[in-house]
């Protein structure tokens, strides 16, 4: 795998147990910081997003959308607050844990693979799904299924829906305040380069943990 100055080079990884070992290594951290904002002890917040690069096109990522292969996926994570951060991959046959990292340094972001790398869809499924997990404690539950390495995917589908049941808020409760990264936020780009889009970033909700998950359709 080569890493360049250029932001959008592909660093072509396909999805396999093979790279597990190559991806925890490439994931890094850009640090920053938030405005203070009311306490929220129930509520678990991040800015999350998926970046693709289609071609010459580069887009965010809907919760539901078409790809194709070849297609390139960035995925960024910003916690509130810090947090224990767990993300998933799956294919409808098997589930693999592509990150399990406790975000030590305060309001960090993300990046997997990393800022000159990408996950690159390989066509072979009819569906890749990523889910996303942000929370203030770690999830035996899921490691009891995943382990460092990957598991059927109907045993994760099972642990999968109690922690979505268990991360819904009550939707009829007050709109939070949004937060924001303060400053430039800065990763290994090139010299004052600044990824645009981490300022892109939407912010989600949980109770207790908060889940993200992208389902997408692939199309040969």
């Amino acid at each position: 795998m080569k890493n360049s100055n250029n932001p959008y080079k592909e660093g072509k990884m396909r999805f396999s147990f093979k790279v597990l070992f190559i991806l925890s290594l490439s994931v890094f951290l850009i640090t920053g910081s938030f405005y203070p904002v009311g306490a929220q002890e129930e509520r678990v917040r991040a800015k999350i997003g998926i970046q693709i690069k289609s071609g010459d096109r580069i887009m965010r990522a809907k919760s539901q959308d078409r790809l194709k292969a070849g297609d390139l996926l960035r995925i960024y994570v910003h916690p509130e607050k810090t947090s224990h951060v767990y993300v998933v991959h799956t294919d409808l046959r098997k589930a693999i844990l592509l990150n399990m990292v406790e975000q030590k340094i305060q309001s960090s972001t993300l990046v997997m693979p990393s800022l000159q790398e990408f996950y690159q869809v390989d066509g072979k499924s009819q569906k890749e799904t990523f889910t996303i997990i942000i929370s203030p404690d770690e999830l035996p539950e899921a490691l009891d299924v995943l382990g460092t390495g990957n598991a059927p995917y109907s045993k994760w589908a099972e642990v999968e829906k109690v922690l979505l049941e268990k991360s819904k808020i009550d939707l009829s409760q007050k709109t939070e305040k949004p937060f924001s990264i303060s400053g430039n936020v800065r990763g290994a780009l090139g010299s004052g380069d600044v990824d645009p889009f981490v300022g892109k970033l939407q912010i989600f909700s949980g109770k207790s943990i908060l889940i993200k998950r992208y389902e997408f359709r692939v199309k040969k």
